[in-house]
């Protein structure tokens, strides 16, 4: 049975790979460039304050190929995404939503990938940079789960990451911006949508953030060093800001205007107004940033140690951690307000383009009197 069986998936194009789910596959064949963090953060009474970062590394795979899903497929029939980039529950468990590459994701995978249309027989010179079509244009996870794998070229070989060809799974302009700015030399390929590209080599970091904001406590600094690309070292913070998203399609304050009456000597600031390099200089600037959580706060990593942080959170979230620990390893001070939510009201019982969770669809109504309190 098991002949005819895998007879029918080769007729259709299939075959059954091994889906890799274990750290020890990689770290028993490559070396770690990071180990294992443990740090304490007590950033709510509620939240078990100990956290575990997972060690990192640089795997290098031979005749392989790659898919824009994002995958990696060995040619042992090895199915590489966990530690590299984590597919999201949607492209995992419904695949029919978004590439119809499987029909069930499991230990094993009959996987149905397409012809290769592109083939690179270059030797030491490939970076595969995976990201999703929800993560693209996501600031946190470009900055966190992306170009934190410069870091670790860098580590691994003591070379200068801008010496590879990186191979990008999705068209990222937020990347772009950003290369364009800070790192202009850096060389970057986009496969085309629904592409397989073959690799006779090819170089693949892990993630530094496996653990959803659980990062390896070196990179935040690592990554706030790109101040010196805009001659921002040595500014003193003398700015309180406040955050506004007045584009943004969930947590907007609903009565942003009401709360600038009462903060005198703060400067507003809307991130999608300005470029790379001046929302920097912005952070690098600010003694006091007041900010809704979002994707933006990543510019936390420009700040300078001992700027205090507000974030206005959803009660219902305060399990998300990761920019109460990204304060955590960049010395700022961070604390979290717990503001009131507006349900966001759904059209036809869906998400927005760009909105990840239901738990997203939300704006806030400030307390005034209450924030200025912590304010003071």
């Amino acid at each position: 049975m098991a002949c005819d069986y895998n007879y029918i998936l080769l007729i259709h194009g299939m075959q059954t790979v091994k889906n890799i789910s274990s750290l020890k596959y990689f770290l028993d064949r490559w070396e770690t460039v990071d180990p294992e963090y443990n740090y304490t953060v007590p950033y709510h009474d509620s939240i078990d304050p100990k956290f575990s970062s997972l060690p990192t590394f640089v795997a290098e795979f031979h005749n392989c190929k790659v898919h824009t899903c994002p995958l990696l497929l060995t040619r042992e029939n090895k199915l590489i995404t966990n530690h590299v980039w984590t597919l999201t529950h949607k492209s995992r468990h419904k695949p029919h939503k978004s590439h119809n590459l499987w029909s069930k994701w499991d230990n094993t995978v009959d996987l149905q990938i397409p012809p290769v249309t592109e083939f690179f027989h270059e030797k030491d010179t490939y970076v595969w940079l995976p990201v999703d079509e929800d993560s693209k244009g996501n600031p946190w996870h470009i900055w966190i789960d992306v170009i934190s794998k410069f870091r670790l070229l860098e580590k691994r070989w003591s070379t200068n990451f801008a010496r590879y060809c990186f191979v990008l799974a999705n068209h990222s302009p937020y990347f772009e911006k950003v290369c364009k700015e800070l790192f202009p030399d850096v060389k970057i390929v986009v496969m085309p949508k629904g592409d397989t590209w073959h690799f006779k080599h090819l170089i693949v970091p892990s993630m530094s953030n496996v653990r959803d904001g659980v990062i390896v406590p070196p990179l935040a600094p690592w990554l706030r060093h790109f101040k010196g690309a805009n001659n921002l070292k040595g500014i003193k913070p003398h700015r309180k800001i406040v955050v506004l998203r007045p584009g943004a399609k969930t947590r907007r304050m609903l009565n942003s205007d009401e709360l600038l009456l009462k903060l005198k000597g703060w400067d507003t600031v809307t991130l999608e107004n300005l470029s790379i390099k001046d929302q920097m200089k912005t952070f690098a600037e600010a003694s006091h940033v007041l900010a809704a959580h979002g994707a933006g706060m990543v510019n936390l990593l420009w700040c300078q140690p001992g700027t205090k942080v507000i974030e206005i959170q959803d009660r219902n979230m305060i399990h998300k951690k990761v920019y109460p620990l990204l304060s955590h390893n960049l010395n700022l001070d961070h604390k979290l307000y717990l503001a009131d939510v507006v349900p966001i009201q759904r059209e036809n019982n869906s998400k927005p383009t760009g909105i990840k969770r239901f738990s997203d669809m939300i704006n806030f109504k400030i307390n005034i009197p209450e924030i200025m309190e912590h304010l003071e």
